[in-house]
């Protein structure tokens, strides 16, 4: 057995004269994202299958509008306060945690009071299910967001085996546990949301509680700017925010309710792909910190290129098993199947993610300014004539156009600004 492991890790080491990346570190953290990642697709894939078979498709509209709204809200908060504790805890600020937590709770009050603006003018129009709905998510959200400020602690501590067993595969069996015995027993849209929200504000304020139990975090030991780079990184997210809800939004007041399900379906087994690529880039981001930027521009591109092979081989299998998957598993939504297949292909965008990181990593506030504010403007604009003029078919592949233009821009300032580095030289 021991000779097996020193094998691989000569193999992994020789590796990354073509790679250049610590394939060593790349596999070791992988592992946990992959097996997290198989539990929870498991899970989210058994409630989609049962969503589809005992859940109409109006009521998951509105469910999902009601989610759709809070998260809507949640973008007037610091929603930028989570990378900054990232890359506190990752340089030694581990104080960072409980200070992020508690700033992230007195920051969110604008979040709380549109939650009940907007119930008083839901119920004004007779609409007690959203009124309520949307009041108790926008209660309970910013204490979840601020609590998942542990899962981020322990990416910056580099613990992916925590991260994975607590705030991917933990958190994930209760509360997908929770909501399959509601829908067994409701079908009402204002319950459901409920269960969603206070299930996932139960398992996720315990997990940080756990995190701080068993790191003790001085709170004192804080890095002096993390909440000037905070609010930079949430203003320019607020725009971000809007675009990554508004899809839903548009299509639930222009389509209806029932267009909004098969759009959910349509996008969920993409996305759900997305989630090893997301632990991945929290692990490049994590390296990049403590790196030159030469040694990160060095291996940019073969990062980029292994992205590309990994995601072109899911791409065209997902393309061929798609229309069988459906039909199987989810009879009810068929008619989400080109969708879907058009869909995948926006995970090309997801070859530009080390660039995401690199700016994270190495704080670029002005090319993280461009990039957000041209971006979100150009995915605002093409959403919405997308929906007005073509409905879902025009919003599926807006999408495609907006994260393959939208990555490949990110790319043309991360290239920039090195050739602005070379002529300030």
């Amino acid at each position: 057995m021991h000779n097996i492991k020193t094998s691989l890790y000569n193999l992994l080491r020789k590796s990354e004269k073509y790679t250049k990346t610590d394939m060593v570190y790349l596999v070791r953290g992988g592992f946990w994202s992959i097996l997290a990642q198989i539990v929870t697709s498991l899970a989210i894939f058994g409630f989609a299958v049962i969503v589809a078979r005992y859940l109409p498709k109006e009521v998951y509209g509105q469910y999902k509008y009601i989610l759709a709204i809070v998260g809507l809200l949640a973008t007037f908060s610091l929603t930028g306060l989570g990378n900054s504790v990232f890359q506190s805890v990752a340089r030694g600020f581990d104080g960072a945690l409980v200070e992020g937590f508690w700033i992230n709770i007195r920051w969110s009050i604008l979040v709380f009071l549109s939650a009940g603006v907007l119930s008083i003018y839901y119920l004004t129009q007779g609409n007690n299910t959203l009124a309520f709905g949307v009041l108790i998510g926008g209660s309970l959200s910013p204490f979840i967001t601020s609590a998942n400020f542990g899962s981020i602690f322990l990416n910056a501590k580099k613990d992916f085996r925590g991260v994975s067993i607590y705030f991917e595969i933990t958190k994930i069996l209760f509360s997908v546990g929770v909501l399959t015995l509601t829908i067994f027993l409701t079908h009402n849209p204002f319950i459901l949301a409920a269960v969603y929200f206070i299930s996932n504000a139960i398992v996720i304020l315990w997990l940080y509680l756990r995190v701080i139990h068993i790191y003790a975090p001085i709170r004192e030991k804080i890095e002096p700017g993390m909440l000037t780079y905070g609010k930079h990184l949430s203003l320019m997210g607020i725009l971000g925010g809007i675009t990554s809800k508004i899809d839903q939004i548009l299509l639930f007041h222009f389509v209806g309710p029932i267009q909004l399900a098969i759009y959910s379906f349509a996008v969920a087994i993409p996305e759900q792909i997305k989630g090893p690529l997301k632990m991945l880039n929290n692990m490049i981001k994590a390296k990049f910190v403590n790196q030159s930027d030469d040694s990160i521009r060095a291996g940019m591109r073969n990062k980029m290129l292994l992205l590309f092979v990994s995601i072109l081989i899911f791409v065209v299998t997902y393309i061929l098993l798609a229309p069988y998957i459906y039909k199987f598993f989810f009879p009810n939504y068929v008619s989400a199947v080109i969708y879907s297949q058009i869909y995948v292909l926006s995970m090309f965008g997801l070859v530009f993610y080390p660039i995401g990181s690199y700016f994270m990593a190495k704080q670029k506030l002005r090319e993280q300014y461009i990039g957000n504010i041209v971006i979100s403007l150009f995915q605002i604009f093409v959403m919405v004539v997308g929906v007005i003029v073509w409905g879902l078919l025009g919003l599926i592949i807006s999408r495609v156009i907006i994260k393959i233009a939208g990555g490949y821009f990110s790319y043309l300032i991360y290239k920039l600004s090195f050739l602005s580095k070379r002529t300030d030289i």
